[in-house]
């Protein structure tokens, strides 16, 4: 056995790494090597989050450790609450299995009136998001709705996902606010809701300019739809001048209610990992995800296909999830009343007794 200085150091070395392992257990064990990892994607496939994911994943499993494999199970149900929940109730909690999730069932724990949501949101450990979502509701370029004005004397036909997606409830609150007729017809996934327009079967669809952008970038370059409004005040060069919401607003309530339902928004295409999950998964996994969004290849490789990169980390996520459910109880409600199935509903007989 040799002896000196660099056997001492060798020593102190390895002390110090079994006295890291004592303390932190678990800081040597997240290792995938060898291992598939699921990402539960609670969308269709074929929307524009779905693909934003599918251009992610190769670069970010190379930064998790021990490079697993990742795979991709769409479960777009219920507007993506089946995915969620399955995630939150089901899945392993050994880090082999996170999620993807659209802004409908973020917003269904506190909006929806389902109450379909099994889960609560501020326990899932978020690992980041990819966007900031500018809605916009556009119709077909053979559409006879011409303008937001004339969706406020018109019904307009809107294909949409399950009834808890930002596809029903963006048209359910714009009703609310800005006195339109948007009639959501939920039941399609995502890729499947654009061909119901291209097809003439549905007026148009509500959903995120970077979604547009991602899966039908030639409904914008060869200019085959007319946008009606954008929820946000966006400066997208491919929605400018496109009317905006907020402008038709004329009381603090209506944009008290807005910004509350656009909170999901900021923080569109997020990850997660499911409740019990150890803490050095949640930090390996944070650190693969603004590795990953730092990287000029994979950046690149969005840019590609047309897709806007907003990533937002992991702890700013959380914080967002944390101010929804700290916004005051009258704003909750008042746009859970707007975007309930009910009111649509209602809404309708209301329409059909007016034409007898």
């Amino acid at each position: 056995m040799k002896h000196g200085p660099y056997a001492c150091a060798w020593v102190l070395i390895g002390f110090a790494a079994g006295l890291l392992a004592f303390v932190n257990p678990g800081l040597a064990q997240v290792n995938f090597q060898g291992k598939t990892v699921t990402l539960y994607a609670a969308l269709g496939v074929g929307g524009g989050g779905d693909t934003m994911a599918r251009t992610l994943i190769p670069y970010f499993q190379k930064n998790l450790p021990g490079e697993p494999t990742i795979v991709v199970r769409n479960m777009p149900g219920g507007g993506g609450i089946q995915g969620v929940q399955y995630l939150y109730n089901v899945a392993p909690h050994d880090g082999t299995a996170f999620g993807l999730t659209p802004g409908g069932p973020i917003k269904e724990p506190l909006m929806g009136n389902s109450g379909k949501a099994t889960y609560d949101l501020r326990k899932f450990h978020w690992i980041g998001s990819l966007g900031a979502e500018d809605s916009v509701c556009a119709v077909w370029h053979t559409s006879p709705i011409m303008s937001l004005q004339d969706a406020r004397t018109t019904e307009v036909r809107l294909a949409a996902t399950g009834t808890a997606s930002n596809s029903a409830m963006v048209p359910l609150l714009i009703n609310d606010l800005a006195g339109t007729r948007l009639r959501p017809i939920s039941g399609y996934d995502g890729g499947t809701s654009l061909l119901a327009v291209e097809r003439g079967e549905m007026d148009g669809r509500c959903m995120s300019i970077a979604s547009l952008r991602a899966t039908r970038p030639n409904w914008l370059s060869e200019h085959l739809v007319r946008f009606l409004f954008v929820t946000s005040d966006s400066d997208d060069p491919d929605i400018k001048g496109v009317p905006t919401i907020s402008a038709q607003l004329k009381n603090d309530a209506d944009r008290q209610a807005l910004k509350f339902f656009e909170m999901p928004d900021e923080i569109q295409d997020p990850f997660m990992l499911p409740p019990g999950v150890s803490v050095e998964t949640v930090a390996a996994f944070r650190k693969a995800f603004d590795a990953t969004v730092h990287n000029p290849a994979y950046l690149d490789d969005a840019n590609r296909h047309k897709q806007s990169i907003v990533p937002h980390s992991g702890e700013q996520v959380q914080a967002t999830i944390q101010a929804m459910y700290d916004t005051p109880r009258d704003v909750v409600e008042r746009v859970k009343r707007a975007t309930s199935v009910d009111v649509t509903k209602a809404n309708a007989k209301k329409r059909a007794g007016e034409k007898k």
